[in-house]
């Protein structure tokens, strides 16, 4: 199989990710203190597998550079496809972890969490499908993508219990939806547009003071409380809203340089997850304004060479994959960013690169890997289209 000329690739995007998987490598030794306790052998063995997956999730997104996707048959996706699905029904065999069915352990320090590469394959499932009706100019790949789209957000989020990640992987696809452009699909595509407003409109309805005045009758429920943490987390600091409350006075501590690395407070006894829902206000409270500020610039140089290339590609399967990749990092970062500063309820989502979790790292630097792909892939043709004159 043929590979993609080095000289392609955004150099931009290969130094966002490394500037991320360094950073948010060493802000998860940080935020694991917290857990460790004074115990170094938990804390020399969390270091170690972040390292091993570091190196996991470069190595898949060089290779996802390098390797031609849209050369495999059909056939091939589909296989992956039914074997994905298996795995993500899988899941249910083992015990829930923070009320969610959604990993599969590997030994006692290790485990794997399907539906994050359930996000970076329908990613290309959607390239290979959609880009294919736009040449034979017919509904039937269109519809079978929305029917596995549904399948896959159905076990996530009724079979997993994982509201987030279900929630991250529809977004992605409805976007992806929206991206080819023949008239036999516009209809739908203008229906789903229709619903995107209604959703807008519907928004600021469920964030008024008279829905939450509802809510307030099932406050027993784990996931309206969160609801309601956000909507006033001080009203219930000493309940739903207590993990918020001291998120929310981490970031008041950090100022603009922070405490200085390592010196956390909240930490150590106030987050369920520091190193990984909740790294933001580890980072923003040893390193202040100016830690976020590096994330956001690693951000930056990813996302926006693949907006560019999403906007100026000519190739339908570039900008499926592209948006499809942009989405994946906005939904993750909208969602961890909100919930933890109390804009949106928590929704367990990670801080893509940034957080713990090899599985959300891997997939996501693969995704990254598959727009370089189609980047290079593009920049050849135009080469090749300006040698022959």
């Amino acid at each position: 199989m043929s590979t993609r000329k080095v000289n392609h690739y955004d150099r931009r995007i290969t130094a966002g990710v490394v500037l991320l998987v360094v950073f948010g490598s060493f802000m998860i030794a940080s935020a694991e203190m917290g857990n460790a306790v004074g115990d170094t052998g938990y804390l020399t063995s969390v270091i170690i597998k972040q390292a091993i997956f570091a190196v996991l999730g470069l190595v898949g997104y060089f290779l996802a550079c390098r390797i031609p996707l849209n050369r495999m048959r059909l056939s091939l996706y589909n296989m992956a496809y039914t074997i994905l699905l298996i795995t993500l029904l899988a899941c249910r065999l083992f015990g829930a972890t923070n009320g969610a069915y959604a990993w599969i352990p590997i030994g006692s320090l290790m485990s794997i969490q399907p539906s994050e590469f359930a996000k970076a394959f329908m990613m290309v499932y959607a390239a290979r499908l959609l880009s294919r009706d736009q040449k034979e100019k017919n509904l039937s790949n269109f519809i079978r993508f929305g029917v596995c789209t549904l399948i896959y957000v159905g076990v996530i989020l009724v079979w997993q219990k994982d509201l987030g990640s279900a929630m991250v992987l529809f977004v992605m696809c409805y976007c992806m939806m929206l991206i080819p452009s023949y008239k036999e699909i516009k209809k739908y595509q203008s229906y789903m547009l229709v619903i995107i407003l209604g959703v807008l409109v519907i928004i600021p309805l469920i964030l008024s003071p008279f829905f939450t005045d509802f809510l307030k009758n099932f406050s027993s429920n784990y996931m309206v409380g969160r609801f309601l943490a956000a909507a006033d987390p001080f009203l219930y600091r000493y309940d739903n809203g207590y993990h918020l409350v001291m998120s929310l006075v981490s970031f008041a501590n950090g100022g603009l340089f922070g405490l200085g690395y390592t010196k956390s407070i909240h930490k150590y006894m106030n987050f369920p997850n520091p190193s990984n829902d909740f790294i933001l206000p580890v980072i923003v409270e040893e390193l202040g304004i100016v830690g976020f500020l590096v994330i956001i610039i690693g951000y930056a140089l990813i996302l926006y060479p693949m907006i560019s290339f999403s906007l100026k590609t000519e190739k339908i399967s570039g900008k499926i994959v592209a948006i499809g990749s942009v989405c994946y990092f906005l939904c993750h970062f909208i969602f961890n960013v909100g919930g933890v500063s109390g804009f949106i309820p928590l929704t367990g989502v990670p801080l893509l690169i940034v957080s713990s979790g090899g599985s959300s790292l891997i997939a996501c630097l693969a995704s990254v890997g598959m727009v370089q792909n189609e980047m290079a892939a593009d920049m050849a043709i135009e080469e090749d289209e300006s040698n022959s004159w």
